[in-house]
């Protein structure tokens, strides 16, 4: 999902350019910064009530709304072993060198614990590997749908009920099954609900007025803590069924909105966002190592901080797009 996005059935006009949707690679940025916002700002209201409810699940959605049905299980498992899989593995590798040097420079003890549980993964790891869970999520959550759609078309909606039924019984053991390989069966609601987005969008004429219908009213559901916010790393789907409705309703809602008011955007500002959009891995895989060392030298949590855990893994993400490195770094 994170790599090129394949649109298909797109129509004329809706902000596609060769294979490339202007709309699904502005989500996705927009996205990456609410992440990052999030995890700066991680106990502040307006980030747990205002950008929990939807910043991870939106990346669900958009792997669901680009689906290409008729794919294999083979295949599918090939190309996100390759755009997932070996990103993954190629920034934990360098993560772990860059912190743990930077750790011994600063004086700090060899740290063998957290090595341990880097082969567990997911819910068992913490800063400055906070966000790699999604990935391998990421990675189950389409092969187990991609496998589950070729037994019976019926059958994904079932393993996402499951999914959402354990979130709401008993969600630790979910949440610690390694590499959140577990919450993938959650993760597939999402994608389903971008599925069936793609599969109505020809019917929605007025994308601007329904994804406001959409956004606005789900996005102050969690506002004003009328529904309880998300955290899917942990298989926490706040409020039962509703909070992940919510979180349904803003990413689908965002995304109209922007496949609405696209075309405005100038020639110049369109080639912007691919290119920080292609970046989108490298940033959500390393801002939180940034934020680590700020947190170490004891600098707040602060717009300052914000704009290192954005803009220093974006830079490093431009440069090394232009070295042989890319093939196993995006």
């Amino acid at each position: 999902m994170l790599s090129t996005p394949f649109v298909p059935q797109a129509r004329s006009g809706s902000g596609v350019v060769g294979d490339r949707s202007v709309a699904v690679d502005l989500v996705r940025v927009i996205g990456v910064i609410a992440i990052v916002a999030g995890h700066t700002w991680d106990q502040r209201h307006f980030a747990q009530a205002g950008i929990y409810t939807w910043h991870v699940p939106v990346f669900f959605v958009l792997t669901g709304y680009l689906w290409k049905s008729g794919r294999s299980t083979r295949v599918e498992l090939a190309r996100r072993t390759r755009t997932l899989l070996v990103p993954y593995v190629s920034w934990l590798v360098l993560v772990t060198v860059i912190w743990f040097g930077f750790r011994a420079a600063v004086g700090d003890s060899f740290d063998s614990h957290t090595l341990k549980l880097l082969l567990l993964g997911g819910n068992w790891i913490s800063r400055p590997y906070s966000a790699f869970w999604f990935v391998t999520c990421l990675f189950a959550a389409a092969v187990l749908l991609r496998w589950l759609e070729h037994v019976h078309r019926f059958l994904p909606w079932f393993a996402a009920g499951i999914g959402l039924a354990w979130c709401i019984g008993d969600r630790y053991p979910l949440a610690m099954i390694p590499e959140s390989l577990g919450v993938a069966l959650p993760a597939i609601f999402f994608m389903l609900i971008g599925v069936l987005l793609r599969r109505f969008r020809h019917t929605i004429d007025r994308p601007v007025l329904v994804g406001s219908l959409l956004l606005v009213p789900a996005w102050w559901l969690g506002w004003s803590g009328a529904l309880d916010t998300l955290n899917m790393k942990g298989a926490n789907l706040g409020t039962p069924v509703l909070s992940a409705l919510m979180a349904g309703a803003i990413s689908c809602g965002l995304l109209l909105v922007v496949e609405g008011t696209e075309h405005r955007l100038p020639a110049w500002a369109r080639r912007l966002v691919f290119v920080v959009a292609a970046c989108a891995i490298p940033v959500i895989l390393t801002h939180t190592l940034s934020l680590a060392i700020t947190e170490r030298l004891g600098l707040p949590s602060s717009k300052w901080t914000f704009l290192i855990a954005y803009f220093v893994p974006l830079a490093l993400a431009l440069v090394l797009r232009m070295t042989p490195a890319k093939r196993v770094l995006f």
